[in-house]
């Protein structure tokens, strides 16, 4: 026990003087003038606390987003219907080409795309691009394509991502609208074609579809009729039937005798045209009149003098008489 303490005693010296060996060395480099060469890598510590030195060429190590700002009530609330809108539940219907239509405006449609895969977004026919903005323009690859000529001419947006795992957004500005598209990759799932429905598209063509009925139909002033020029309305109409017409005008070439709505339901007389060279002891000659029907009247394509409505055969036949005064 003896020899084991005295040899204790003596290796302290020996361990103090190492210990004391860099600072000499430090001190002797600072006199000198030799300045210290800069260690290898930056120090970090690991789980123990031990300063450990990152090799060079070794990435640093990620640092998190500053923390965000201070929201007030009325930023929290705008925040607060943003994301509502964007996380509204509204699904894509799918069309037979397999194309997926999402409602323009409902809420933020989503593109789900994959590496080495191509997503197609559609715009509306005759749409045209003025600007596209990426949030993520490195990893995300966009670029516009077009078919079709004329008013059919559409144009696509081309999107493929780099890696699975990416999330950012689309703002697409063109001469109709703004999209505003969220952009996702998977590693195997994607959506190869999006386009969209829009709201104003039905509404304009239930428009069309109202004038063109109106026009067909000659409801209202004779001028819906689709005649031009001045319109005669001398025509005088004798006779009697549920389906007599209530008025006969003629108007750019063309003459039109309107009846009650109700005749477009039931039967419809023949229109016959009548010369002029009937007297007293004769029947005036019976000429062919071309006419088209179109709605709840007809559409006589010469101005007519003298025809003639005739419906049934024989003793019951039911006749209204329609004569132009000079």
């Amino acid at each position: 026990m003896r020899f084991i303490l005295l040899a204790t005693v003596a290796m302290m010296p020996a361990v103090a003087v190492a210990q004391q060996v860099p600072a000499l060395q430090a001190n002797a480099a600072a006199s000198a003038g030799i300045t210290a060469a800069p260690p290898i890598g930056p120090a970090v510590s690991n789980a123990g606390g031990a300063a450990v030195v990152v090799p060079p060429g070794m990435p640093p190590a990620n640092h998190p987003l500053s923390p965000s700002a201070p929201l007030n009530a009325k930023e929290r609330s705008a925040a607060t219907q943003a994301a509502s809108w964007r996380n509204h539940n509204d699904k894509p219907s799918r069309g037979e080409d397999g194309t997926l239509r999402w409602l323009y405006g409902a809420s933020l449609p989503s593109v789900v795309c994959a590496p080495l895969q191509v997503c197609d977004i559609a715009l509306q026919p005759g749409e045209t691009i003025n600007s596209i903005h990426v949030g993520d323009k490195v990893r995300w690859s966009v670029m516009p394509g077009v078919t079709g000529f004329g008013g059919d001419r559409t144009t696509h947006i081309i999107v493929k991502p780099a890696d699975a795992g990416l999330v950012t957004s689309l703002l697409v500005y063109t001469d109709k609208r703004t999209y505003s598209i969220k952009l996702i990759s998977t590693q195997s799932q994607w959506t190869p074609m999006t386009a969209f429905n829009y709201a104003e598209s039905a509404q304009v063509a239930w428009a069309n579809y109202g004038a063109t009925m109106t026009a067909v139909s000659g409801v209202g002033t004779e001028q819906k009729s689709g005649g031009s020029g001045p319109v005669d309305l001398d025509y005088q109409i004798s006779g009697s039937a549920s389906w007599k017409p209530e008025h006969v005008y003629a108007q750019g070439g063309k003459t039109y005798i309107k009846f009650p709505s109700t005749m477009q339901y039931g039967s419809a007389p023949a229109l016959v045209g009548l010369a002029s060279d009937g007297g007293w002891f004769s029947s005036p000659s019976e000429q062919m009149v071309r006419y088209r029907i179109a709605g709840n009247q007809y559409v006589v394509d010469s101005v007519i003098d003298h025809a003639m409505l005739v419906e049934g055969v024989g003793g019951g036949q039911t006749r209204v008489d329609i004569r132009r005064v000079h």
